[in-house]
């Protein structure tokens, strides 16, 4: 999904593990004040979640 398409969605859902937060790669399709929910594992820290949360994206660890 490029980035328009993300701007023109009514709601953007990252599904990532835990072990993607703070890691650079080469492709970005945009940062997380983009996306309003994502969706990770229990090994996102609650100190890194509510970092996140504070940037203004739900945080849902399972």
């Amino acid at each position: 999904m490029k980035r328009a398409a993300m701007a023109a969605a009514r709601r953007v859902v990252l599904l990532a593990d835990s072990s993607k937060h703070g890691q650079e790669h080469f492709a970005r399709f945009g940062g997380l004040d983009d996306v309003d929910l994502l969706i990770t594992d229990s090994g996102l820290g609650p100190d890194d979640a509510a970092a996140i949360e504070r940037g203004g994206t739900e945080v849902v660890r399972a």
